[in-house]
């Protein structure tokens, strides 16, 4: 294990030190066009009565780097950037503590620490946000900010959460560079994120673990997707027929990843201003709602989903403070199901896939209930 361990950290390290040496500056990796990317995007999300934040744009995005720099000089930055989830038997059958202490008294604070704590980085990060904000200390707030867009980029790039990071156990060796690098920068240009509404979660850890696992179910598809490229590109891994293949297949994933690191980054940002009291952020264009307290935007809500595993029939148990909808995704991102349209309070509804429409294959797919101030998501295995 302590081996494994060394060797994920000396590709990290040797990664770092050929991507900052031999690309062009056009040439990031997801550790610099992706987390710019988010740091560019992640403001159009806030709400008028803190979009005063915006004023620090320039800065965050000229900081969000900034923990990968301090890899080099900082024990136990390394650690924050990942979290080999599936290491863990708990997290495939659905009973992974969240708690670090909890998980440490399971496994030795050692093998935690080594299997990655990026989820504990993200809880961290909006704490300090959280008291920056109290303080008013704006110029800070913006350097955390700065290292919430990445942990949360981090936390959103599928290889960066499973022990499967490089292909190196599957013949797809290499494929953590080719995805997050070559390719990224060579269709940065498609990815286009829309302003979304941000939401306020009352466990930034749970939010944390929630899109982790989301990222974990787009390992397989990339895989599948270097698979299928190199068999398009004759056995090769590099060249457009390679990358055009590699795109094509997992456009759709990295869209919706990059998409939800950067809306997640603003409702996180939202969530610590909410516990901070809602400060007065100055240079905003709005005032906040007199009639929605701090901390209230997700009371009362639920969402259950099970079993899981299931065969035929899901039920679903939800409630929300106002009209919600009960969606079900795959890996990819894609809707599969409708299940409850604007529906007011709670209630309860049942997914027989395939039972209407195009039929729906085994695997992991996600129940989400959404609607004004709520975004809540659940895991669910389909098996045949």
């Amino acid at each position: 294990m302590l081996d494994s361990l060394r060797l994920r950290h000396t590709f990290i390290v040797v990664l770092a030190t050929i991507l900052c040496a031999g690309l062009p500056s056009t040439g990031w990796t997801w550790g610099s066009v992706g987390h710019h990317y988010i740091a560019q995007h992640y403001s159009q999300h806030l709400p008028a009565y803190i979009d005063g934040l915006r004023d620090y744009d320039l800065e965050v995005d000229a900081h969000v780097t900034d923990p990968d720099t301090r890899k080099g000089s900082t024990p136990g930055e390394s650690d924050k950037h990942y979290i080999d989830i599936d290491y863990y038997p708990e997290f495939l059958a659905g009973t992974l503590p969240r708690s670090r202490a909890a998980l440490e008294a399971l496994y030795s604070p050692a093998i935690v620490l080594g299997e990655g704590v990026l989820p504990w980085a993200i809880d961290k990060a909006e704490s300090t946000l959280t008291q920056q904000f109290q303080a008013s200390n704006w110029t800070a707030a913006a350097l955390t900010i700065a290292d919430l867009c990445h942990y949360v980029g981090d936390a959103n790039m599928p290889l960066h959460c499973a022990v499967n990071y490089n292909g190196q156990l599957t013949g797809n060796t290499g494929i953590h560079s080719r995805y997050e690098s070559s390719m990224i920068s060579t269709y940065l240009s498609q990815l286009d994120t829309p302003a979304m509404t941000v939401v306020y979660y009352p466990s930034p850890l749970d939010a944390a673990f929630d899109v982790i696992a989301a990222s974990w179910a787009g390992v397989a598809p990339i895989l599948a997707a270097d698979n299928a490229a190199r068999a398009a590109a004759g056995g090769s891994t590099s060249g457009t027929t390679y990358y055009t293949s590699l795109w094509n297949s997992t456009h759709t994933l990295t869209q919706a990843r990059l998409d939800t690191a950067s809306v997640l980054t603003a409702s996180l940002v939202y969530t610590a201003w909410m516990k901070a009291g809602q400060p007065a952020v100055p240079g905003s264009s709005g005032v906040p709602p007199l009639d929605v307290p701090p901390m209230v935007a997700d009371a009362g809500v639920r969402l259950v989903a099970g079993p899981t595993p299931f065969r035929d029939v899901l039920t679903v148990r939800f409630a929300a403070g106002g009209p919600s909808s009960v969606d079900v995704f795959d890996v990819r991102g894609a809707r599969v199901a409708r299940l409850a349209d604007n529906v007011p309070g709670e209630g309860s509804v049942t997914w027989r896939p395939g039972g209407s429409g195009a039929p729906v294959g085994p695997g992991l797919y996600f129940v989400r209930l959404s609607g004004p101030g709520t975004n809540v998501v659940r895991r669910v295995t389909l098996v045949r």
